[in-house]
Formats: structure tokens, sequence, C-alpha cells
């Protein structure tokens, strides 16, 4: 009686820490912001397919040097190869306003594999904190 019940904690416990760890993998990412504008190379992210979207958030933005008045960044979906697939241009995140979702234009919406490019909202370099999933 006590082994079933050891057993079935256990394997409870095992799927909890399993499913946190799938929940929360992509939170608190650090990301470089070059100056000018450029987009980064791109964060790799993996899908189920079973939504038409990727959903994305900003924590805070920082400038690498000088004051801090930084409360923007931009946020883009793209295929391996660097097409964009979103059905807007870009995202605009603001810090602290929750997720948004990067709708993918039909025809890529079996990707199972997509990355989200960053860059910052003016021309100078900037760290950034970043969460995603990819649904």
């Amino acid at each position: 009686m006590y082994k079933k019940r050891i057993i079935t904690v256990i394997v409870s416990v095992a799927m909890f820490c399993m499913m946190a760890m799938t929940a929360f993998a992509d939170t608190g990412v650090h990301i470089s912001l070059p100056k000018d504008q450029v987009w980064t190379s791109g964060q790799a992210v993996s899908r189920t397919g079973n939504y038409s979207y990727v959903s994305v958030s900003l924590d805070s933005v920082y400038p690498t040097s000088g004051s801090d008045y930084f409360t923007k960044i931009q946020a883009k979906l793209v295929n391996r190869i660097g097409v964009l697939i979103m059905t807007s241009n870009y995202v605009i995140l603001k810090e602290g306003d929750g997720y948004q979702n990067l709708h993918i234009q039909e025809g890529y919406l079996a990707s199972k594999l997509v990355y989200i490019k960053f860059r910052g909202n003016t021309d100078a370099a900037a760290e950034a904190i970043v969460n995603y999933t990819g649904n």
C-alpha cells in the first residue's frame, strides 16, 4: 500500500519538474542589442504547431552606457534562412507590458523551429531581458 503511494508521489513530482522546466526554459533570456538598430542573429524557438503564434515579452532594457531612458525594443519572427514569417514586419515590446503574440503567416504554421530576432528602438547599443514561448 505504501509502495504504490510512494511511486505515485515520485511520478507526480517527476512530471511536475519536467513540465516546469519546459514552461520556464525561455524566461529571463539576456539579449545584447547592437547599435544602429541592427537585428540580433535570432533566438531559436521550438513550437508544437498547435497555435498560429509565438509569445514574447520584455522584462527590461537598458543601455550599455549612459543614462537609462530605454523602455522599448522591437521583435520579429523568421524561419531558419531568415525569411520574415510574421503577419507584420515587427512588433514593439514595452517593458512590463506582458506577453505579445507574434502571429505566423499561412504557409509557415507547421514550422517546428522558428527564430525571434530583436533590435533596439534607438541607435544606441543596449541589453535586454526577454521571455518567449513557442506554444
